[in-house]
């Protein structure tokens, strides 16, 4: 998808990892961007792959997986709008040990490797910011394996919905949030099957605790009373469900107008 050269540096502004960088530094990364509009089940990069920058989710969901040599795999994370990945895989200067893969359509904001040393050399500060979203990220992946030792399958799918109803700004009485990745996905990324998670889902619609209709799920006054005691402040958009009719800027609309993309090697 081509983007003109001021449309990257607008949508680079409004990235935490670039926001308020000199003009300069934030032209030395657009030149080495491309937006990216890719379908459903399309493989970003996978495990063995060398790295070959950091990318930013504008719009849809991605997993991040690792595979056995049996075939089975394990969803480590699902990634939402907003969010970065790549950022440890190209520090490492090492084969990719996880597979990244589409699991809605999705419009990415790609950077080459080589524009983010060059940014580095000439602000420090983009060096400091990516450690700490390596760190956010070790962090994340911490207390998801603390709940995977400890937690019990109903707990993980409570302690899930409660979290992203926070997120989103609600603490109170009904909330109405729609599923946005399959729920197969879902369940490999809470660490069970869909089976399993459709009978958790049974078991807290049975207590009165939520409504689950197709994508849509309602968290119950008895659910908020139990596990949303204060409301929180909006943080942004839910990690996998959210709630719908988020507006989008021009240049996003621009940036999503294609239906399908293709990857774009870069040299």
């Amino acid at each position: 998808m081509h983007t003109s050269f001021d449309d990257l540096s607008l949508v680079l502004g409004e990235i935490a990892l670039f926001r308020g960088l000199s003009p300069v530094v934030v032209g030395e990364v657009a030149r080495a961007s491309q937006v990216l509009s890719l379908p459903k089940g399309r493989v970003v990069y996978a495990a063995g792959d060398r790295p070959r920058g950091i990318y930013h989710v504008m719009s849809g969901h991605l997993k991040t997986a690792v595979s056995s040599p049996d075939g089975g795999e394990k969803v480590i994370e699902i990634l939402s709008p907003r969010q970065a990945f790549g950022v440890a895989e190209l520090f490492a200067d090492a084969a990719c040990v996880s597979t990244v893969e589409t699991v809605t359509p999705v419009v990415l904001l790609a950077v080459g490797r080589e524009g983010i040393f060059r940014a580095m050399e000439q602000e420090p500060e983009v060096a400091r910011r990516m450690l700490s979203a390596m760190a956010e990220r070790q962090s994340s992946i911490e207390r998801d394996i603390a709940a995977d030792c400890f937690q019990s399958g109903t707990a993980k799918v409570v302690d899930y919905l409660a979290r992203l109803a926070a997120e989103s700004g609600h603490g109170a009485g009904r909330i109405e949030l729609e599923l946005e990745i399959p729920k197969h996905v879902l369940a490999a990324r809470l660490g069970f099957t869909p089976e399993t998670l459709s009978r958790i889902f049974r078991e807290l619609s049975d207590a009165g605790m939520i409504h689950v209709h197709g994508k849509q799920v309602t968290l119950l006054e008895a659910f908020s009373r139990q596990h949303l005691p204060c409301p929180a402040p909006r943080r942004g958009a839910a990690a996998a469900l959210r709630r719908t009719g988020q507006p989008a800027g021009n240049w996003f609309e621009r940036a999503a107008g294609s239906d399908e993309g293709r990857m774009v090697a870069w040299g």
